[in-house]
């Protein structure tokens, strides 16, 4: 699995690394959307997890205007094998495998899936 996994992690970064991943977008009734970003990521050297994730942030506004953008780097692990969970500081957030539903409105599922599901066609 850490095989697919590492599949999975440089599968993400490599579009660019100027070109930040969006893996999470939350759109409100003004039309505001605030989109969660992969920065960074690399396999983990603690045996707990499997990647070691830096998420971004961004705010637009209905014409597309980025209104705001956080420049600092939030740090999430992710494990993708059972017991499957993102860990964000002390805090783990499990996740409940299968992830069936068609719509993730959790950004931490929405980070594990970049991770660790495999793609399907």
């Amino acid at each position: 699995m850490r095989a697919i996994a590492f599949l999975a992690g440089v599968m993400v970064a490599t579009p660019s690394m100027a070109e930040q991943v969006v893996f999470y977008t939350a759109n409100f009734p003004d039309a505001t959307s605030v989109q969660l970003s992969v920065l960074d990521n690399s396999i983990s050297q603690d045996s707990d997890y499997d990647f070691e994730v830096a998420i971004g942030l961004a705010e637009t506004d209905a014409t597309g205007a980025v209104r705001y953008e956080d420049t600092g780097k939030h740090r999430a692990r992710v494990r993708c094998n059972y017991p499957a969970y993102v860990s964000v500081g002390a805090r783990k957030y499990p996740m409940a495998l299968p992830l069936n539903r068609s719509a993730h409105d959790d950004w931490k599922e929405s980070l594990w899936i970049t991770f660790c599901a495999a793609p399907s066609s």
